[in-house]
């Protein structure tokens, strides 16, 4: 792992710092957590390195991704 260093509004920064709060977590972690998350994102057309979104109950950890999951559903209208 290597250390970066980046500027962050003061108001996104707050922000980063409630949701931390809130789920227990160092500030580090939910930045390495935002950037998996937009990497998978950027990297979409493949689907294969999808990290697991969080999610309640039964569906903890296994919630589908929302796009592929509406392509899914429309293509059964054909």
């Amino acid at each position: 792992m290597k250390r970066v260093l980046l500027d962050i509004q003061e108001a996104d920064l707050a922000q980063l710092e409630r949701l931390a709060d809130d789920e227990g977590v160092s500030r580090a972690s939910v930045l390495r957590d935002a950037v998996a998350e937009y990497l998978v994102r950027r990297d979409r057309p493949t689907l294969v390195k999808r990290k697991p979104l969080k999610g309640f109950g039964i569906l903890q950890g296994s919630l589908p991704d929302g796009l592929e999951y509406q392509e899914r559903m429309r293509s059964e209208w054909e």
